[in-house]
């Protein structure tokens, strides 16, 4: 198809002649540059296909899979790729960039209590709350003795 709108080009233009198109027509390449934009969607697409195959099996990893084996066989990383991910990733940790995976609820993934304080900040809040409206009551009811003894003594 390349060939014959070339040869068309050329001969109208009279660059060259049917003749000399024969004996140029078995010598021409065509070397295609390599399309940026299609690898980098070709990419991305089979990316969000892993990482798709990775949230459904993430919950039977540790049961039925092993973590080895969903980073060779669906993330496809190499040896290398994965001992220079797992170096990135325990210097973000030291750096403060990624919360230490030993530090938070496999579950959730909230922070665990630190130790020797209490186990829900809540907890802390609401036993706060309690001890101010406590004080308040306290208040109301003095002032409300002394408002009734003020009463009596008026009435006498």
């Amino acid at each position: 198809m390349f060939n014959d709108m070339l040869k068309t080009q050329l001969i109208l233009k009279n660059i060259v002649t049917p003749e000399d198109w024969k004996t140029m027509e078995d010598h021409i390449q065509y070397d295609f540059i390599y399309d940026n934009q299609f690898a980098e969607l070709k990419e991305s697409e089979m990316m969000e296909s892993r990482l798709g195959q990775l949230a459904n099996i993430e919950p039977w990893i540790g049961k039925y899979y092993s973590t080895e084996w969903v980073r060779k066989r669906i993330l496809r990383q190499t040896d290398q790729e994965i001992e220079e991910i797992d170096m990135q990733i325990e210097d973000e940790i030291e750096k403060g960039i990624l919360p230490d995976p030993a530090a938070l609820d496999p579950i959730t993934g909230e922070p665990l209590p630190i130790e020797g304080s209490p186990e829900d900040p809540n907890m802390q809040a609401e036993e706060q709350a309690q001890a101010e409206e406590a004080a308040i009551m306290n208040d109301m009811q003095k002032a409300d003795k002394t408002y009734q003894k003020d009463i009596k003594s008026g009435q006498l």
